[in-house]
């Protein structure tokens, strides 16, 4: 049998071909650059997971989120989850119910996430804009260092400096 394409629809969309969208005030922020490398990657994962229209209805649990991440510590992975939650990156809309075993119920959590709007919600909430890590925390020097960087990026940016072009590689 022949392998079907992946053609544009009748809107020039490709229903197959989709993205995940990380806007840049999201990565910019002192909240992201707070996160672990565990948190960032599941956070690319649970965006993974919206089709644009099941935001708040993200369900993924964390031995699904350890399959997904690559990682066989599961203490890990829930810390990153505490991570996205305690910087207000995503919100838990329902908790794991192990009790219930009908099969029209899920068992995993479900989760939202507060820089896209959501069904019922005129918009985000932002809500990792106004959180920042406590101070002496490892997570406070992340972001200390990350926020460094990005000052120092954008100096060089912006003054034509760039590590690229003034390598002595390229002639």
């Amino acid at each position: 049998m022949r392998k079907r394409r992946n053609k544009p629809n009748q809107t020039g969309r490709n229903p197959t071909s989709r993205f995940a969208r990380l806007d840049h005030r999201l990565l910019n922020s002192p909240a992201y650059r707070a996160l672990s490398v565990a948190a960032r990657a599941l956070l690319v994962e649970l965006t993974m997971l919206d089709n644009g229209e099941n935001n708040g209805s993200l369900y993924l649990s964390i031995r699904d989120a350890a399959g997904r991440l690559g990682m066989a510590d599961l203490t890990a992975v829930r810390s990153a989850f505490d991570e996205l939650q305690e910087l207000g990156f995503v919100e838990m809309t329902e908790d794991a119910s192990f009790h219930i075993k009908a099969a029209e119920k899920s068992r995993a959590r479900c989760w939202r996430l507060t820089w896209l709007a959501g069904p019922g919600r005129k918009g985000p909430s932002m809500a990792f804009m106004e959180h920042q890590p406590q101070p002496g925390t490892k997570a406070h020097k992340r972001m200390e260092r990350g926020m460094r960087a990005l000052k120092a990026y954008r100096k060089d940016r912006d003054s034509g400096r760039m590590p690229v072009l003034d390598s002595d590689t390229l002639d």
